[in-house]
């Protein structure tokens, strides 16, 4: 059977998958004014079913895609200024991804370029870091760059219908700004993997 995207036709695809994933131990640096600067290696968790859940999804046009991953942060290793330190509301990462060009299965390795939107909670010696007054409005900023390369084969159910597993890396630089002044620089490189259903069609 010949490809749809070799027929010449327009193929739309939706998808929405669930996953986890692993982060590089990464600098964190906190800046308030007045106050020495916190700098260390940090290491966060993902906790993925804690709250709002990680998860991710895809709308696609022939080669081009729009993305949306729900990554969320989770300090692990605070020293004693910090109290408390997550980016669970989201260190959303939303990016347009191209797939590259490969003759047996033309969607199985993506690469992609966006930004970071985030939302960070918590307290610093002893004052909380959010909501800080921003463009998007409750507590969301944006506030960075990220990069994406992904592995993620297409399993057909039907002829519509299919299952995509995939493995992904992300890296991605975030700076956010604190309630009260200062900042907090949160750079991010991350593992994920992710296991999707998805819908395809044609114009």
């Amino acid at each position: 059977m010949v490809p749809i995207s070799e027929c010449g036709a327009q193929v739309l695809s939706g998808e929405v998958f669930a996953g986890t994933d692993w982060n590089l131990p990464i600098q964190l640096k906190i800046k308030q004014p007045g106050e020495n600067d916190i700098a260390f290696k940090a290491r966060y968790r993902t906790r993925p079913w804690k709250g709002s859940p990680y998860y991710a999804y895809r709308l696609g046009f022939q080669q081009w895609s729009l993305e949306l991953i729900h990554h969320k942060l989770y300090l692990q290793n605070p020293p004693p200024e910090i109290e408390h330190f997550e980016v669970s509301h989201g260190y959303n990462m939303a990016m347009v991804s191209r797939d590259l060009p490969y003759r047996y299965n033309p969607s199985l390795f993506k690469l992609g370029l966006g930004i970071v939107v985030g939302h960070p909670e918590g307290n610093v010696r002893g004052k909380p870091i959010n909501p800080v007054n921003s463009l998007l409005g409750g507590g969301y900023h944006i506030s960075g760059v990220c990069f994406q390369a992904a592995f993620s084969p297409k399993l057909k159910i039907t002829e519509h219908w299919f299952i995509r597993p995939e493995a992904k890396l992300t890296a991605a630089w975030a700076q956010f700004s604190l309630l009260g002044g200062g900042s907090a620089q949160v750079p991010n490189i991350a593992f994920h993997t992710l296991v999707g259903l998805g819908y395809q069609g044609e114009l």
